[in-house]
């Protein structure tokens, strides 16, 4: 019986090297998938992409515009030429309402001009601007504000209100668009 034991020792220590070995191929093939898996989401494999030629251009542009009702032909083209400014009103907006199920509203704004005396006077007008903004915000329905429409009809409200006050200060351009680049209600 010692010769059994002495003989099944042996056996054992070749399999648990057989398990390491197993194991560290393992490891090797999970770390060149996890690599391969890198190179692949980087973009690492991708072939060279076409450049973009005027038609293609033109028809995203005409896409785009088609999927966007806000956004005029003329706002399309001063984007293509770079005539287009953006400035975000910083900080957002935060809102509290009044009963209801929705409480507090935070909106981000930014505003799109072709000039930059515009995007100056709204920047050195912002504390008149924010203000309007607020009192407006303060007594929108916070219930009609959740469907599209009434979001679509409070940007064209605060354009109109920024472009209000542009005008009494006698800028001869105005905001062409505005944008809510965040918004939460809750």
């Amino acid at each position: 019986m010692a010769k059994d034991e002495e003989q099944s020792e042996p056996v054992e220590k070749p399999e648990g090297s057989k398990k390491k070995l197993i194991m560290i191929i393992g490891g090797v093939v999970g770390v060149l998938v996890i690599a391969g898996a890198a190179l692949f989401f980087t973009g690492f494999f991708d072939a060279e992409k076409p450049e973009a030629t005027t038609e293609n251009a033109e028809q995203s542009a005409d896409d785009a515009g088609s999927d966007n009702d806000d956004v005029s032909e003329g706002e399309v083209e001063d984007a293509e030429t770079g005539a287009v400014i953006y400035h975000a009103l910083t900080p957002p907006f935060m809102v509290n309402f009044s009963g209801g199920s929705i409480q507090v509203m935070k909106l981000a704004v930014s505003v799109m001009a072709s000039e930059q005396a515009v995007i100056d006077a709204v920047a050195l007008h912002d504390p008149v601007i924010r203000n309007n903004i607020l009192m407006m915000l303060s007594s929108e329905d916070p219930e009609v504000l959740k469907s599209a429409s009434g979001k679509s009809a409070l940007q064209k409200a605060i354009k109109a209100e920024i472009n209000k006050v542009l005008n009494n200060v006698k800028v001869s351009s105005t905001v062409k668009n505005v944008f809510f680049t965040d918004l939460v209600m809750q």
